[in-house]
């Protein structure tokens, strides 16, 4: 999204817009801006830089007679132009944000649920999380053991030392010297490939491999279906939502209809499974906001996705995705994921 070109008193007077309504809840008039700008203006000078906004797809008019709210091009410009870098949290909710990482070194799965339920109390949105296990693993080695008749368990070394086992079928009756063989030969060929870049060349990619390769690339193939994809609708992977009925006490989902539709959304657990796979990856870095339409799995809907990655030791990856509507308190927010996030990693390290 490009951003449109302000003079001072432009970015001004939308900065306040922004933080009024912000605070309000409710559309912006001009006489309301004039006493909340830091400097003295008529309210006719208000109006007219408040057309100028409106020319430029920064501010809105809901009704005729009402005031200006901020779109999501705003909300785009607001964050990117004054919340670098996001400000720290207040002391009190740096304590209670501290509170999600309590057993962080424990059990993942219980640390996940934990942490989705404190983050979406603190922080007053929805959180939705999802371990990741393959999704983000990079293949460092892969090994196939028989474990008793017509069955054998395959075991992915990611290259930051995760570990992942799928028990599967053997219904070839593949022994260990053949499982062996395949284990070296995957290893050799797709190292450094997630799971799902070695299931695709796998399944379609390599037909012009020697016929040595051709034989453990048929074997291999016939394991890679049967073993779960981890980027299929659903994935396999238990999603958590917490903090879903929070959305229904904001403004923009006072409407039976609207709220409804927004419950149906977040009981899709495959759209959500898409929402963290999408943007994971980029999310190991640092977080991810998405504003309305730039999330193109809740585009429809007036919220705002922060996204962030972590890695959980040999347990593979965690995706947090908090979202919260629109009208939100971006450097709050902000801010105390970031903290958050900081503290996560520190554990990590010193772990």
């Amino acid at each position: 999204m490009t951003h449109p070109s302000l003079n001072a008193r432009g970015e001004s007077v939308l900065k306040t817009l922004i933080e009024t309504y912000l605070q309000e809840g409710e559309p912006v008039g001009s006489r309301l801006l004039a006493r909340r700008y830091p400097e003295s203006l008529s309210s006719a000078t208000i109006r007219s830089v408040l057309s100028d906004l409106e020319d430029e797809a920064l501010v809105a008019q809901p009704h005729t007679s009402a005031g200006r709210i901020p779109t999501e091009r705003a909300y785009r410009y607001y964050v990117d132009r004054w919340l670098a870098p996001v400000p720290p949290p207040e002391p009190e909710m740096a304590a209670r944000l501290a509170e999600a990482l309590d057993g962080l070194e424990l059990d993942p799965g219980t640390w996940v649920r934990h942490a989705s339920r404190t983050l979406a109390e603190v922080m007053g949105g929805v959180c939705v999380a999802l371990p990741q296990g393959l999704l983000q693993s990079r293949l460092a080695r892969l090994e196939f053991v028989p474990v008793g008749s017509g069955r054998l368990v395959a075991i992915w070394v990611g290259n930051r030392g995760e570990v992942e086992h799928h028990l599967m079928g053997n219904p070839w009756g593949f022994g260990s010297e053949t499982l062996t063989e395949l284990g070296n030969y995957a290893t050799a060929e797709f190292a450094g490939l997630t799971f799902s870049e070695m299931r695709t060349r796998l399944l379609g990619s390599l037909e012009a491999a020697a016929r040595e390769g051709r034989t453990l690339q048929g074997r291999l193939k016939d394991l890679a279906r049967r073993w779960p994809d981890p980027e299929a609708e659903g994935g396999g992977a238990s999603v958590v939502v917490a903090g879903l009925g929070r959305l229904g006490s904001f403004p923009e989902f006072d409407d039976v209809g609207r709220f409804r539709r927004l419950v149906a959304t977040f009981e899709e657990h495959g759209r959500l499974v898409r929402l963290l796979n999408a943007f994971a990856e980029r999310a190991a870095d640092d977080i991810q906001l998405l504003l309305g339409s730039e999330n193109p799995y809740l585009e429809h809907m007036p919220l705002a996705t922060a996204v962030r990655t972590f890695r959980l030791g040999a347990a593979g990856y965690v995706t947090f995705a908090l979202v919260a509507p629109l009208r939100m308190d971006y450097g709050r927010v902000l801010g105390g994921l970031q903290w958050w996030s900081d503290q996560v990693l520190r554990r990590q390290t010193n772990a």
